[in-house]
């Protein structure tokens, strides 16, 4: 790893969904990103690895902020090792670089860390900062852990519990919603009066730079696009942005349970048919899409 001669942000996960678009939004923002990675990527500093971490002194001698995405996420688990494995990638890995990162004199170190914390798949109430944290998966539990390693640092710290993330090519249940609105197939998906809160990539990168740049924000941020949407309407902006026709069509909410969890997964059902809301923490910063255009910009230029 080379060491760069200016000031500069170090971005952990840079090559991925998320890390991406953070790079993109700081270098706009007239920031000097340096993005980490573990594989070899063109412009990328590669060799980062939360579970088998290294000596990241040269690339963070000098820098002024971490912002660390990088993370373990959700995946074919092993279930015997499953919890173990976040553990050690998302707690621990995540310790490491917060001694390092101290070590070499960073003031401020941002972490990107999960409503999953909450231990909540739907509410019929919204749900603030405050709300009682009880992770029920490997990594809620895991990134919790880590929150505790983060706000024990003696650096400037904020940590941004975030939902669901959609964009452009995103994945997970997100790249599983982006493909069904591009199918040609009609989905049980009208008239469903749910509302969710979510967070654009764009914006959720934007709230970074502000993270970075504004020193008077809380430690502890929820973070959300400010404005919940129903999985119909959702569904509605993201078939236009496709050139699709709605092609939505009402259907019995037992039936699509029952099925959901024959199929044995529950989840979806959860995420498509009920609500999950949140209170979004007053930090000074306005979202610069709202969901109707950061839907709009999920499907590929025409």
């Amino acid at each position: 790893m080379s060491s760069p001669t200016q000031p500069h942000i170090v971005v952990t996960g840079a090559n991925g969904f998320i890390g991406t678009h953070v790079m993109h939004a700081l270098a706009h923002a007239g920031e000097y990103p340096v993005g980490l990675c573990r594989r070899p990527t063109k412009g990328l500093v590669h060799g980062f690895d939360l579970e088998n971490p290294g000596d990241y002194a040269q690339v963070l001698k000098g820098a002024k902020a971490v912002v660390h995405c990088a993370a373990r996420v959700h995946g074919r688990e092993d279930k015997a090792t499953e919890l173990a494995d976040h553990m050690k990638a998302n707690r621990d890995g995540t310790a490491d670089l917060v001694a390092q990162a101290e070590a070499a004199g960073v003031e401020t170190f941002i972490f990107l860390s999960t409503v999953a914390v909450y231990g909540v798949n739907a509410s019929s109430t919204v749900l603030d900062l405050d709300h009682p944290t009880a992770p029920n998966t490997a990594y809620g539990k895991a990134k919790l852990e880590a929150e505790d390693s983060v706000l024990k640092s003696k650096m400037r710290v904020v940590i941004l519990r975030v939902p669901q993330v959609y964009g452009p090519h995103g994945p997970g249940l997100w790249g599983r919603m982006l493909r069904m609105a591009n199918s040609p197939y009609p989905l049980p998906m009208g008239f469903v009066r749910n509302q969710r809160s979510m967070i654009a990539v764009q914006n959720l990168a934007d709230l970074i730079r502000h993270c970075v740049q504004s020193a008077d924000v809380p430690s502890l941020i929820l973070a959300t696009d400010h404005a919940d949407i129903s999985t119909t309407d959702m569904m509605r902006h993201l078939r236009k942005a496709f050139g699709r026709a709605p092609r939505l069509f009402p259907a019995p909410l037992p039936i699509l349970w029952l099925g959901a969890k024959a199929m044995r997964r529950s989840y979806l059902y959860d995420t498509y048919y009920r609500s999950l809301r949140f209170t979004p923490t007053d930090c000074g910063w306005t979202p610069p899409l709202s969901p109707a255009d950061a839907l709009a910009a999920c499907a590929p230029k025409r």
